[in-house]
């Protein structure tokens, strides 16, 4: 919002035509940073990037089906392959699986599940049909709308009362301020990204940033996986590294391409209709 208010970027107000696929992609959002939540609480790190990992299997046949992509190349469903392998490689080795079973994996199934359509989603929504100005649009719906639902959250955690034990600093201000800072741009930056490469690529591209993520917590943590399992997520890693996007079928591009003309001739022909009814006769 103090971007556009500052003139740094195109304004996007809110728009009713926007804000209804926006709804149902920050519910998908909420969901998965939920699930995201409970599941590291049930089990640790390491599962949850092998659901990640997973999860562009799936998000290839969404873009297949939905969003116009070519399926897989040879390449790309054997990256896919050893995604898989590695991912019950490792749940072979996950001590959290021999002792509870598939109860253990409840919220990570749900967190593949539903990031696996809020990925596809993503992509639709930045689209041309929606005439965003630019990207910072979908970082202030999405984060705008996402306010109400995760403060839900919060209080159904009980959030508050630990607020009340915070004892605040400077550098805890601080802190907070840079977190925040840091969270828009992340934001703004992923939504960039997602514009401009298939929805299964950007899966991709997330599932490779996880393995900083994996060399912390098995620094850090005690609850990790074992020497087999960390090998087993390296193998899933490595195989969504070399994953390949498909691209756009020409019927597709054609679809895109009449359906947007389709579009800003109606906004064209409305225009017109407002001016008349503007500066016509009183």
């Amino acid at each position: 919002m103090l971007v556009m208010v500052q003139g740094w970027a195109k304004p996007d107000p809110f728009d009713w035509r926007k804000v209804k696929p926006y709804l149902v992609y920050v519910s998908l959002f909420v969901t998965t940073i939920y699930s995201n939540f409970k599941a590291l609480e049930l089990s640790n790190v390491e599962t949850l990037i092998v659901a990640r990992s997973c999860v562009p299997c799936v998000v290839a046949f969404l873009d297949w089906g939905c969003l116009g992509r070519y399926l897989p190349s040879a390449r790309s469903w054997i990256a896919m392959l050893v995604m898989v392998a590695g991912a019950a490689g490792y749940v072979l080795c996950d001590k959290q699986f021999e002792a509870d079973g598939i109860s253990a994996y409840f919220w990570v199934i749900l967190y593949f599940v539903v990031i696996s359509f809020e990925m596809a989603l993503g992509k639709y929504v930045v689209g041309p049909h929606l005439n965003f100005a630019s990207m910072w649009g979908p970082t202030l719906y999405t984060n705008t709308l996402s306010i109400f639902p995760m403060a839900l959250i919060g209080l159904a955690s009980n959030e508050q009362s630990r607020l009340c034990e915070v004892e605040w600093s400077v550098s805890l201000v601080c802190l907070v301020a840079l977190s925040c800072i840091i969270g828009v741009a992340i934001s703004f930056l992923g939504f960039k990204a997602r514009s401009l490469v298939s929805a299964t690529c950007f899966t991709v591209l997330g599932v490779a940033n996880k393995i900083a993520t994996v060399a912390v917590n098995a620094l850090m943590w005690d609850q990790h996986a074992s020497p087999l399992g960390i090998l087993a997520l390296l193998l899933t890693l490595f195989g969504a590294s070399v994953y390949q996007q498909s691209g756009v079928r020409p019927e597709k591009n054609v679809a895109l391409i009449a359906s947007d003309a389709a579009k800003e001739n109606a906004l064209d022909i409305e225009m017109s209709h407002e001016s008349r009814h503007t500066n016509g006769p009183k």
